[in-house]
């Protein structure tokens, strides 16, 4: 029977491996190993995943420095035969075995996903116009991602906001209901931050805007203009946690890049006509 392994990757994306029979697995902070944690509490070699009993179930075996817990309870070895949350040190990591015919099930959805996102950026490329790219933009994100609100929001030389394409009533100045702590956390680290899950995120979750709005989960991206940013892709939900994948990921930031290049088209344009 496969195993599925899945944690969160340092930006926020909740990476998933499929592991199969027939062969041991390594996992642990080392580029060598057969998945890698990128934690610096996780250990080289943190456990060895095994198919036994006639591949029935999985052994897992604790090699590490830091340990490996159930429900707060120090482990050396288990056997993985119903799904379990495990921590490997500080690291939360989830063990689903999956049934074959299931398999079969989570390639059809990532092949799925796959060609739409194919079609989302075949759509992108074809815009002749900086609103019908942003307006697009917004759309895959809210369809794609599975978030309720989305927009681009521009800032003006003080960051303040300067609310683009997408607005709407919970955009309003003062009365903005989205995060402003990670929209800051993004601009200041130029870097993707995504949260699937924002009250077990404890950085987080005794944030004022996170509290008063009710805020579950969140995705910012960083655009830029000549490696500065000037603005990100927000999107965000109320209604439940949303775990964000390394694909998800990737495609948000995607949009990023391409709105990011309209806006530098805009910027040279706008300094050529100076000049002239």
């Amino acid at each position: 029977m496969p195993l599925q392994i899945a944690f969160t990757e340092n930006n926020g994306s909740v990476s998933e491996h499929l592991l199969f029979e027939g062969r041991e697995y390594q996992v642990g902070r080392s580029e060598s190993a057969d998945i890698v944690i990128s934690h610096p509490q996780v250990s080289r070699s943190h456990i060895v995943l095994r198919a036994a009993d006639n591949d029935r179930v999985w052994q897992l075996n604790d090699m590490s420095s830091t340990g490996c817990f159930s429900a707060g309870v120090q482990i050396k070895h288990l056997t993985l035969d119903k799904p379990h949350v495990l921590q490997l040190g500080p690291v939360p990591c989830e063990f689903t075995p999956v049934e074959l015919n299931n398999v079969v099930k989570l390639d059809s959805q990532r092949e799925w996903r796959k060609q739409q996102l194919k079609q989302y950026q075949t759509q992108l490329q074809r815009c002749n116009s900086s609103t019908a790219l942003i307006n697009l933009a917004r759309e895959c994100l809210i369809q794609s991602l599975g978030c309720e609100r989305a927009s681009l929001i521009l800032f003006d030389k003080i960051n303040n906001y300067q609310l683009g394409v997408g607005y709407e009533s919970w955009m309003q100045g003062d009365d903005f209901t989205g995060s402003r702590t990670i929209i800051n956390q993004c601009m200041q680290a130029n870097a993707v931050r995504a949260i699937g899950n924002i009250v077990c995120d404890d950085s987080l979750n005794k944030q004022h805007s996170i509290i008063n709005h009710g805020i579950q989960a969140a995705i910012c991206v960083p655009v830029c203009i000549e490696e500065k940013p000037v603005g990100v892709l927000y999107a965000d939900s109320t209604l439940g946690r949303r775990y964000f994948t390394q694909t998800d990921i990737e495609f948000a930031t995607s949009l990023a890049n391409m709105i990011s290049m309209r806006l530098l088209f805009h910027t040279i344009e706008h300094k050529l006509s100076l000049i002239s």
